[in-house]
């Protein structure tokens, strides 16, 4: 039932992600189309319409891409091998055919992360942990200069905007995954301390800020004493936060167009996206409607924003759903038309076949309702004969939403079922959900994939004899937590890149990362009992499903090791695991022939454990 070609063309279905404008009449965009995401162009208007050119040819991918205020350069990143210590470029030229690329920053040891060009188009600023590897402090950086520090904490700091004259640098300090605070620096006066401006102490996030055009007012989204993230203002004079609706799901990303009289955001509505532009001055709110229910602002491992031309009357987005692969989208202001720009190709394949998911929900342990994401292969007939897979997202703060993933279009090709629950803990859903599975509650997660398996053990359409649980990073901890947990449930479990041993996880994971995930996971001192009791390491014992551990060898985040002394466990007492580790990849399978290797393997190992025969005989 299965080969490499299958999966090939699943894999060679492409994306195109993160635009931005070249000013009115071009946009500059990211896609994979050669296997790593590279950096193209193409023109919005007359001739060069519809035409896209690659700008950049290199191995590993682009992470990122930026442009300045006049949208006349372009600032990218890259990194090198999945180690996401990303490194900064500057792209010049015409944008069309002719680009000159020059390095701006080359530190391969030292994690990176963009913040925003000034004003002027001269410098930039970022963070890095080029002074200590666990914390991150902020630079700015003159294009024909060298990196600048301009403040540094033991924390991790990220860069959010210069005020529009060049004077204030917003950066935001991260308290937790969850929860952060904004400051604002005076680089005409270093001496002095940035100023804070949230003060409140609890766990509120700030995102997406901007300033208004005069300097005096942030926009922003916050969840500061809210259940969901909504629009707001900040007066920067008196720190007062002013919310200008009060939406029952999550603003996840906005955009203030150049001008300064409008708003474009975004609302995760159950997982998928609508998309408003407000005007700043009457209130006024229009929804750009004609996109399929799916998600507007990116893919993968990036969350790209409404992005505005020059002119601040056009605005650009990346578009996909269950059933549309990632493309460019323009819409007009002007007439309110909106346009795809770009065509990404399909593999061949034919997209009236992909599937295109329910949102259902399910009752767990305690009554709570879990949202889910259900997949059906087509022709499913309603007998209890089909086998499935239990799809859990990584994160823990993730959520599974209504956008384009080959390789579960591509399961489902091989006439698998997928369940994908947004288990407690899930983002999307509001802060009280998401805080249901903060360190102690940890196991009610789990528990959330018991029930998971229950509901569909009695939907009509699982064979609950044949239920794989399958994940990864912190998806392939929660799979190696239920198959230890609730081993009679499972028929083979895949952990890609997953956490085995949380307490060697939290000692050795990038140093970066330790403070942001301790009111998470537990603290690896003050609760290093409790992090091994939910280690699965210590639970290898009780396993009885067929086990598939995947990894990259230059992971950043979860160390290899997770995985090694995971799959020497299982071969000490000879349970079936098959094993495949990338020397290439670090978090995340990014290349296509890895990928090519990859998944046609991990569907062999599901076909081997769940067909009707393999059942029989277990």
């Amino acid at each position: 039932m299965s080969s490499s070609q299958d999966i090939a063309a699943f894999l060679n279905v492409k994306n195109a992600i993160m635009p931005i404008f070249a000013g009115t009449d071009r946009v500059l965009y990211l896609s994979d189309i050669t296997g790593t995401n590279q950096i193209y162009s193409i023109g919005t208007e007359g001739d060069s319409a519809g035409w896209p050119y690659q700008l950049t040819f290199f191995e590993d991918r682009v992470t990122g891409l930026h442009a300045n205020q006049q949208g006349t350069a372009f600032i990218f990143s890259r990194d090198r091998g999945g180690d996401e210590q990303d490194q900064f470029y500057l792209l010049e030229g015409d944008f069309e055919q002719v680009v000159t690329i020059r390095t701006l920053l080359d530190t391969p040891a030292h994690k990176n992360n963009f913040g925003a060009w000034r004003p002027d188009g001269q410098a930039y600023c970022f963070t890095s942990n080029r002074r200590h590897t666990a914390f991150l402090d902020v630079y700015v950086q003159a294009l024909d200069g060298e990196p600048e520090l301009v403040y540094q904490a033991d924390e991790t700091l990220n860069a959010v905007n210069f005020s529009p004259d060049g004077r204030y640098l917003l950066f935001r300090r991260a308290n937790t995954n969850l929860s952060d605070d904004l400051f604002l620096l005076d680089l005409n006066d270093l001496s002095q301390p940035p100023r804070q401006l949230t003060h409140l102490g609890g766990s509120f996030v700030y995102g997406s800020a901007e300033f208004s055009p005069d300097g005096k007012t942030l926009y922003l989204l916050s969840d500061q004493q809210r259940d969901f993230s909504n629009l707001a203002t900040m007066d920067l004079a008196s720190g007062a936060l002013t919310f200008l609706n009060d939406r029952p799901w999550d603003s996840e990303v906005m955009a203030l167009s150049p001008d300064g009289t409008k708003l474009a955001y975004e609302v995760n509505e159950a997982g998928y996206s609508r998309l408003f532009v407000r005007d700043v001055a009457s209130g006024e709110e229009q929804e750009v409607t004609g996109f399929p229910r799916g998600i507007v602002t990116g893919i993968g491992l990036w969350t790209s924003l409404p992005v505005w031309s020059s002119d601040s009357r056009q605005l650009a987005v990346s578009f996909n759903s269950p059933v549309h692969n990632a493309d460019i989208w323009v819409y007009s202001l002007n007439n309110g038309q909106l346009r795809q720009l770009t065509f990404s190709p399909r593999g061949g394949l034919d997209a009236r076949q992909f599937g295109q998911p329910e949102i259902v929900s399910y009752t767990s342990f305690d009554g709570l309702e879990i949202p889910a994401l259900l997949f059906l292969p087509p022709g499913t007939p309603k007998d209890a004969s089909t086998p499935f897979i239990l799809f859990v997202h990584g994160g823990p703060e993730s959520q599974t939403r209504l956008g384009w993933n080959p390789i579960l279009q591509y399961y489902l090709s091989r006439g698998y079922g997928i369940l994908a629950p947004n288990v407690r803990g899930s983002s999307g859903y509001g802060r009280v959900y998401l805080a249901l599975d903060d360190v102690r509650k940890r196991r009610d997660s789990v528990a959330d994939l018991k029930s998971a398996y229950e509901w569909l053990s009695t939907s009509g359409y699982c064979d609950p004899a044949r239920v794989a649980v399958y994940g990864g990073s912190y998806g392939g901890f929660m799979v190696l937590m239920a198959v230890t947990t609730y081993p009679e449930l499972w028929a083979a479990g895949v952990d890609i890149y997953g956490i085995g041993n949380m307490l060697t996880f939290m000692e050795k994971t990038s140093p970066y990362r330790l403070k942001l995930r301790t009111p998470e996971y537990g603290d690896p001192v003050v609760d290093r009992d409790f992090l091994i009791e939910i280690s699965a390491i210590h639970k290898v014992d009780q396993i009885t499903a067929p086990m598939m551990v995947v990894h990259g060898e230059r992971d950043p985040r979860v160390p290899l090791a997770e995985s090694e002394q995971m799959v020497a466990a299982l071969r000490k007492r000879n349970h079936p695991v098959e094993y495949k580790v990338f020397p290439d990849e670090g978090h995340g399978i990014a290349k296509l022939k890895n990928k090519l290797e990859l998944y046609p393997a991990i569907g062999d190992f599901l076909d081997k454990y769940l067909s009707k025969t393999s059942v029989a005989v277990k």
